[in-house]
């Protein structure tokens, strides 16, 4: 069990993570995988972070989504040609909202655990600098899914009688729709969909060997990858069985191209299902749909925020991707 006082999941897991960097063998390469469990509900975040981002998101989320956006596209990191979608239908009206400070606090929590985060990566980067094997470490940084709608507009606040001061370990809270549609920015919807704002992750690589700095890739990848990507970037051979059991293939391909800077070959198609909401995306095409409702298609290299809906003017597509997607459902167990 974790002790009473002083201790912070984040900081743990940063912790358990060095101690193996100490210890292991130098002359051996390391695999580690560091999987931190924020900026996930419940908010909880120390409270020198909270601070330094309490009245931060006093204006509300519909302002913020749009502050992000005209960041966003000065950075690079979408297509100015892209339209920003509209807000949510079931996030709330900032001016309807009663308890501003609460709702400000809220983000301003989920911020701190984010920024706490990435200092426990600076402490991982420092000490692979320490060790001389900073440059010599590919690094991959990525998310599960996108932002958590959870809970409603405004979010929870109490579960089991956890209903101390907010952002504590005594309460048990989450920060709602509204905010999670900001923080998915510019896209639709939220984690469990597969629209792009539920599967759209931020994905950051380093390695000085064969990536330059600061470039940003509009090559397709998905979280199947990452596991070739490592086969390939440490010579390794994938079995075909282990413990006299049969291995399923490897699906993914290595992103080392991307990497370097290549324009590489990437899936025919790609597959999602989750919670029978599903999604197929082949070349610039998208056909999405939420659990048991009809089929969208969008064109992603026009509309990656998936707001023109094609799915009449292509009908020759759609037979094309629902046949594959059908293939890959039966052949995976998709329950659709």
């Amino acid at each position: 069990d974790p002790p009473a006082e002083g201790f912070y999941a984040t900081d743990a897991f940063t912790d358990e993570a060095l101690g193996y960097l100490r210890d292991h063998e130098k002359q051996n390469p390391f695999f580690m995988y560091l999987a931190y469990t924020a900026p996930h509900w419940p908010l909880h975040a120390l409270p020198e972070d909270i601070e330094k981002y309490r009245g931060r998101y006093k204006e509300g989320w519909s302002a913020l989504r749009k502050e992000r956006w005209q960041k966003q596209k000065e950075l690079g990191v979408v297509d100015g040609s892209w339209e920003l979608s509209p807000q949510d239908p079931e996030a709330m009206n900032w001016d309807d909202v009663e308890d501003k400070e609460r709702m400000d606090l809220k983000m301003a929590i989920y911020a701190a655990q984010i920024e706490r985060m990435d200092a426990n990566i600076g402490r991982v980067i420092k000490k692979l600098e320490d060790m001389n094997e900073l440059d010599n470490t590919l690094i991959m940084f990525l998310s599960d899914n996108g932002a958590c709608d959870e809970e409603g507009a405004l979010g929870f606040d109490a579960m089991g009688g956890w209903d101390g001061e907010l952002g504590t370990k005594d309460s048990y809270a989450s920060y709602g729709r509204s905010w999670s549609n900001a923080s998915n920015t510019p896209f639709r919807l939220h984690k469990k969909w597969v629209h792009e704002g539920g599967i759209t992750t931020p994905f950051i690589a380093r390695y000085p060997g064969f990536i330059k700095a600061n470039r940003i890739t509009n090559q397709v990848g998905h979280v199947i990858d990452v596991m070739a990507t490592v086969k390939e970037f440490a010579g390794a051979k994938y079995p075909s069985r282990f413990n006299e059991n049969e291995i399923i293939p490897l699906e993914g391909k290595s992103l080392l191209p991307t990497l370097k800077g290549k324009v590489q070959e990437g899936h025919k198609a790609v597959y999602w299902e989750h919670l029978k909401n599903k999604a197929i995306r082949k070349g610039d095409w998208k056909m999405v749909s939420v659990a048991g409702g009809e089929w969208e298609l969008y064109n992603m290299k026009n509309d990656r925020t998936e707001l023109n809906n094609l799915v009449n003017d292509h009908p020759e597509m759609v037979q094309e991707l629902l046949g594959d997607f059908n293939k890959w459902a039966e052949r995976v167990g998709a329950r659709i």
